[in-house]
């Protein structure tokens, strides 16, 4: 979904689609209330209805009455993952057979974790905690054990289990462990004195790890990746933004916005690089379209643009509402990190 753009229009339905979110319509269902998601089990007999801040472990354990493999079972549509559970929707929470009071071992679980720490706290915080952390938005599991210093991540997840393996289920606003008995107090010297020399040389927020002898930071927007920036100023390359940012991670995932990141070091080009005409290829010629042009372009190329001085992929793309991937495949003479893009010729922006 890398070319979903801001503030465009995108088709949610065709005819036939339906208006309203599908419901239980089984003959053999039992009446119950509305809306629910489509798949809900036709033999409940007790409901829930999703209020903002729920998540499916919050409600299995209010209850402490079935297990999240039941809950999953019975209400199909929210996804084993817990991706689908829409706010305002009722849910099944019980079917024939299932127990009317929470199990007793449920019962002391929740009486012992909720007294010891603020709320709200999702279940399973280890008892032994000694200091809580509430999140911030751009929080994941890395960011918290980087702000820290003082435990690892493997560590804060294992204090704080219902966050997942994977860190899927952190929430904004909720109070994690993030110290136990024998948890250092302070960060390691290495550690410190690196933060420190990083804070020091730019804006903030910025994440850990910047490279100290960055000279220039840009604050990510809506719709950003490592690949946008790196086209956009032309000056450097994706693996070099990688390079003075670590905390983004080679694949980019963790870019977040509204932070700062560096985007040049001594000796990085102030503009961006430019192919003179001398090292510019003979175009091979289409049999239509204006001249010269880039090689590689499409047969049935409809629609073509002039390169300015200036301009890039990105730029390009942007202003002529064309997708980065049909650009690529419109233009197959161009590189993936658009350094042949010639200043003067022409290239595709349609096809028929």
């Amino acid at each position: 979904c890398e070319t979903l753009f801001v503030e465009y229009f995108i088709c949610i339905g065709i005819p036939g689609t339906p208006t309203a979110p599908p419901t239980t319509t089984s003959a053999d269902a039992t009446p119950g209330p509305s809306p629910t998601q489509s798949g809900l089990v036709t033999s409940c007999k007790s409901f829930y209805k999703v209020q903002d801040g729920d998540y499916c472990e919050k409600i299995v354990n209010s209850y402490g009455t079935f297990s999240l493999a039941d809950f999953y079972t019975w209400n199909p549509a929210i996804g084993t993952n817990c991706g689908s559970l829409f706010v305002n929707y009722y849910v099944c929470v019980g079917v024939p057979g299932t127990p009317t009071t929470r199990r007793s071992t449920a019962t002391a679980s929740t009486t012992t974790t909720t007294p010891t720490g603020p709320t709200p706290t999702q279940p399973g915080i280890i008892s032994s905690c000694t200091k809580y952390y509430k999140t911030v938005s751009g929080d994941t599991c890395q960011v918290i054990s980087d702000k820290f210093g003082t435990f690892s991540v493997a560590q804060f997840e294992s204090w704080n289990p219902a966050v997942k393996s994977d860190c899927s289920q952190l929430y904004l606003d909720y109070y994690y462990c993030v110290a136990v008995p024998g948890t250092p107090t302070t960060r390691s010297t290495t550690s410190t004195t690196k933060t420190t020399a990083t804070a020091s040389s730019g804006p903030s927020p910025t994440q850990t790890g910047i490279i100290s002898s960055c000279t220039k930071y840009y604050k990510t927007v809506s719709g950003d990746t490592c690949q946008v920036l790196s086209d956009r100023y032309g000056t450097f390359s994706v693996a070099q933004f990688v390079t003075w940012n670590p905390a983004v991670k080679p694949d980019c995932s963790l870019l977040f916005l509204g932070y700062y990141y560096c985007i040049a070091i001594p000796g990085t080009p102030t503009t961006r690089s430019t192919t003179t005409s001398t090292t510019k290829p003979s175009p091979t010629p289409t049999p239509k379209g204006p001249q010269p042009q880039q090689p590689g372009i499409v047969g049935n190329c409809n629609k073509y643009y002039k390169v300015a001085s200036g301009d890039s992929c990105y730029t390009i793309e942007q202003a002529q509402k064309v997708s980065a991937s049909n650009f690529q495949k419109w233009n197959t003479g161009i590189k993936s990190d658009c350094s042949n893009l010639f200043v003067g010729y022409y290239v595709c922006t349609g096809v028929s």
